[in-house]
């Protein structure tokens, strides 16, 4: 079975936003990443003793070590004020295809505006926003915070072996913007980032939503491709209740089979079908807000009970 047309049309269109978000953040932060490499040669490199081309065991030079926790402040700030605006850009554009969402799926209440106006709230707070502003200590301010610590450590390291400058120059490029073979600084860290923060505040949005309209049926969507986890490939296309979510974090392989969630034919990945997949036996996983666990891409989409009943007839 499938969604109604204009349910599916936003699910989908929220799928294709979804993608776009992270494509966007990925590409800003490869872009972020060569702008500390540029802040790093003209503000350190540029300054260190050298002779021979070789660096030299100076006081100058261990000095720019401490320089480094300059760079990093000014070029957070950069991060900062270059992603922050992005991400909130973003977050409402998923407020807003939600809203949208509910508004087809169900008969809305009179206080509507103001479920709106709370989830958004709460929402923010849980990503570290508050009025368009980070909090201090929140979520998103530590995620987008660099820290020098291996810049320092390996500069020194530099400095006392008096490594040669242009293989000083190619091993920071090579660990801040990256090559063929690794991925830079900044993509390392915000690889889970990129692809959950949009994902989740999807998914915490939806659940504050179906909680203030009292909604406990949704669908699990989302495209599957050949490399789908076991899980997302037995719970796609299905109307689940939050009661059995709650169940997910103990969910195996075998369960699926045993109660043919899989469809025909499927051979699952798992080796070990007995066991809770890592990607869901973890601390703090939340299923309505991880779904499928790191980097999953699938959506749950809230339904009313009709519908759902509709889809499964033996919901109760």
């Amino acid at each position: 079975m499938r969604l109604p047309r204009r349910i599916d049309e936003i699910v989908k269109e929220k799928e294709l936003l979804l993608d776009k978000l992270r494509v966007k953040f990925e590409k800003t932060t490869i872009r972020l990443q060569m702008s500390l490499f540029e802040k790093a040669i003209s503000d350190i490199v540029t300054r260190l003793d050298v002779k021979n081309g070789e660096l030299l065991e100076t006081a100058n030079n261990y000095r720019l070590i401490t320089e480094l926790d300059k760079l990093y402040n000014s070029f957070n700030a950069l991060s900062a004020a270059t992603m922050l605006p992005q991400i909130i850009k973003g977050t409402e554009a998923i407020s807003t295809l939600n809203n949208g969402l509910f508004r087809v799926t169900i008969e809305v209440p009179d206080r509507f505006e103001k479920i709106i106006e709370s989830t958004k709230k709460i929402t923010d707070l849980r990503l570290g926003l508050r009025g368009g502003k980070m909090v201090r200590g929140g979520f998103l301010m530590s995620m987008l915070k660099s820290d020098p610590t291996e810049f320092k450590k390996f500069l020194s390291k530099a400095i006392t072996s008096q490594m040669p400058v242009k293989e000083f120059i190619g091993s920071i490029k090579t660990m801040i913007v990256g090559d063929e073979e690794k991925i830079g600084s900044l993509q390392k860290q915000f690889q889970r980032f990129a692809f959950d923060v949009y994902g989740q505040y999807d998914a915490a949005y939806n659940r504050s939503m179906a909680e203030d309209l009292g909604l406990k049926y949704f669908a699990y969507q989302g495209n599957i491709i050949e490399d789908s986890r076991d899980f997302c490939v037995a719970h796609y296309n299905k109307v689940w209740t939050i009661e059995e979510a709650e169940e997910w974090p103990e969910w195996t392989p075998a369960k699926g089979i045993a109660e043919d969630q899989f469809p025909a034919g499927y051979v699952i990945k798992s080796k070990k079908p007995n066991e809770v997949p890592s990607y869901l036996g973890y601390p703090g996983y939340d299923p309505l807000i991880d779904i499928g666990g790191y980097n999953c891409r699938h959506i749950l989409a809230y339904i009313s009970e009709g519908l759902a009943k509709k889809w499964r007839p033996d919901i109760k």
